[in-house]
């Protein structure tokens, strides 16, 4: 395709501070014009497209994807899950290392990275484990998964409990200048509760789980963040006081990421909101 005009659409573009109606023109793959001089220079071969009911942005990113692969391809792969991706308008995703294996040495960073160069449709970016096996007990070799090519470390949907271990991982990470995605949950305090604990919970008689469980690791990792300098990413935040927490701490300069998601697994939907 030589040349393609999208007309209608709604243009958002957040570098440029745009959002408004406006028509494109790609040439050869790049954006040649946006606006009134669209169509006036669209060549008379240019291929029209009425987008009026569509928003046009740049590729969208995902931070938390499960592609599943190696191991879990009964659930997903690096194939399908990239065309999903690619179908819902992402064109860079970031992997997470629960697989099987865990994502905790080079080789399985370069297997996916392989995989993906071969087999995906959008740049797949891959994250490397905190811990071996995921288990919080023993830091993952985080200088080999660097050099391998991950651009985080987490445990995904496993809390380290150890606030020592975490502290080295902080530190680690510091110095290879990786951020640290942490999924926020005390085990102890959470226990196995199924809901939000108050007046439902209680009613119909489901295994409370208190926002203390997840606030208390969300003030930990706030001050490992300031006493290591690392940038500590809090994922599936839900509770008010956590919020609380972030703000304050990005008021007095402390690089706090966060997600807040609703989420079902396996073959289902996930969203996730930066702040």
């Amino acid at each position: 395709m030589a040349a393609l005009l999208l007309t209608g659409g709604r243009v958002v573009d957040p570098s440029n501070r745009l959002d408004a109606k406006a028509d494109i023109l790609i040439s050869e793959g790049k954006i040649t014009a946006v606006g009134e001089s669209a169509a006036n220079k669209a060549p008379n071969d240019a291929e029209k497209m009425d987008v009026s009911n569509f928003v046009v942005c740049p590729g969208l990113i995902d931070l938390h994807v499960h592609l599943r692969e190696p191991g879990q391809t009964a659930k997903e792969n690096i194939a399908t899950g990239t065309a999903a991706a690619a179908r819902g308008g992402f064109t860079s995703i970031v992997c997470m290392p629960n697989t099987s294996p865990v994502v905790d040495t080079a080789g399985t960073v370069a297997l996916i990275r392989e995989r993906a160069a071969k087999q995906g449709v959008v740049n797949v970016f891959v994250t490397g484990a905190i811990t071996k096996n995921i288990a919080g007990e023993e830091l993952a070799p985080i200088g080999s998964l660097k050099r391998a090519g991950v651009v985080a470390i987490t445990d995904d949907g496993h809390c380290v409990q150890n606030n020592e271990l975490m502290r080295r991982a902080c530190e680690y990470a510091k110095m290879f200048n990786l951020p640290v995605m942490d999924h926020c949950q005390d085990y102890s305090l959470v226990t196995d509760g199924v809901m939000h604990e108050g007046y439902w919970n209680t009613a119909l008689g489901l295994r409370a789980w208190p926002s203390a469980g997840e606030e208390m690791i969300v003030a930990r990792n706030i001050l490992l963040a300031e006493l290591t300098g690392a940038r500590v990413h809090c994922q599936h935040l839900s509770a008010a006081g956590s919020v609380a927490l972030l703000r304050a701490a990005k008021q007095r300069g402390v690089p706090m990421p966060a997600s807040f998601h609703t989420h079902r697994c396996s073959s289902g939907w996930q969203c996730e909101v930066l702040g």
